[in-house]
């Protein structure tokens, strides 16, 4: 018996928390390959195996090393790997950053709606999905999937889900209604939904096909949790799909860009594939239709192979770089729009938070 092997890419607080999931709740045997810039994957991968051991889990990990250019080195590493899956964890944009270290980039982004990293988020994910496919892989991407997997659906770059964001949601609304499983619950939400609903509106939610009321209320506890926190049940949600996939083993779950569609939906994980659950009433139309409006409240909609900053991320850019043209723009360009918010972002760092950030990243303060 061939045993599943699993490339997971980065060695952050996902990552671990994946990582530390997998060598508790993994069932059958399985290998995972932790892939990261610098050293800390060699913890991560012994902190891990320590948990097998415990657990008396035949799950063994093993580090490798990318070097800084994470980029160049991903294609290689995952030919020679050729693993049943890969795993994206990393990006050039933490969630955390804000939080971590403000600055006038961090101010940027709250203003305009995380959508804005768009392609800071979708550049690995675009050479890891592109190399997995090669290999015959399956390919989850954990980097803003909502956003993400869309470009990668338009690119034509095979992206099976995410993990995260709605799967947090429908977790946490499973734990709120003391259900064994989500197999009665179904949940259409959004990254937007981390957060407390504005005026796009609440995430939807189903029990047994009847619309869930008290939704908001539901979420409230976990809303209120430290989000770097939260990475605890977003690793164990995203250790139960990665062992359902590499193990073709069925789960009823909520995931993020499924097949490249933008925003989250309830799905069957069966045989290794990916299918919508939908409740009945709700057609695909309207439930893509609905994580489109929040897509657009979160900074960004990607449609028609097109990608679009919404007004207020476009007016951030514009007033951070006056002449900033890539309001709109074809989705092959998003490693151009990339280094360009690279560039950007590394003057922006530079500037205090409440300092204005012009094209010389100086001014009076705000």
């Amino acid at each position: 018996m061939t045993v599943p092997r699993v490339v997971v890419v980065g060695s952050g607080s996902l990552a671990a928390s994946v990582c530390a999931a997998l060598a508790t709740t993994a069932g059958p045997p399985l290998r995972v390959v932790v892939a990261a810039r610098g050293d800390s994957a060699g913890e991560l991968c012994q902190l891990a195996s320590t948990r097998a051991a415990l657990a008396g889990r035949d799950v063994r990990f093993r580090a490798l090393t990318t070097g800084p250019d994470m980029r160049a080195a991903l294609p290689e590493l995952i030919r020679q790997e050729a693993p049943d899956g890969v795993l994206l964890c990393a990006s050039h944009q933490s969630p955390w950053e804000r939080r971590a270290a403000p600055s006038a980039w961090t101010a940027l982004v709250g203003r305009a709606g995380f959508g804005v990293t768009l392609p800071l988020q979708a550049d690995l994910a675009v050479v890891a999905g592109r190399a997995a496919a090669e290999c015959g892989s399956w390919f989850v991407n954990a980097c803003f999937p909502d956003a993400v997997n869309p470009v990668l659906a338009a690119l034509r770059v095979p992206v099976l889900c995410g993990i995260g964001n709605v799967a947090l949601l429908a977790a946490s609304l499973q734990a709120r209604l003391g259900l064994p499983d989500q197999r009665r619950l179904r949940l259409v939400g959004h990254h937007l939904h981390l957060n407390p609903p504005g005026p796009a509106g609440e995430a939807l939610g189903w029990l047994d096909d009847e619309p869930l009321n008290g939704v908001t209320e539901a979420l409230a506890g976990q809303r209120a949790c430290d989000r770097s926190a939260l990475n605890q049940v977003t690793g164990q949600a995203g250790a139960m799909l990665i062992d359902a996939l590499a193990n073709r083993t069925e789960l009823d779950t909520s995931l993020p860009g499924v097949a490249g569609l933008p925003g989250g939906y309830p799905v069957r994980i069966s045989d290794g594939r990916v299918t919508l659950r939908l409740p009945a009433g709700l057609s695909r139309a309207e439930a893509v239709a609905a994580n489109q409006r929040w897509s657009y409240a979160d900074g960004i909609v990607v449609e028609g192979g097109r990608v679009s900053f919404a007004p207020p991320a476009a007016a951030a850019l514009r007033e951070a770089e006056p002449g900033w043209e890539n309001a709109d723009f074809p989705a092959d360009r998003t490693p151009e729009v990339c280094r360009r918010l690279l560039a950007l972002r590394e003057r922006l760092r530079r500037t205090p938070a409440g300092v204005s950030a012009g094209p010389e990243g100086n001014g009076g303060a705000r």
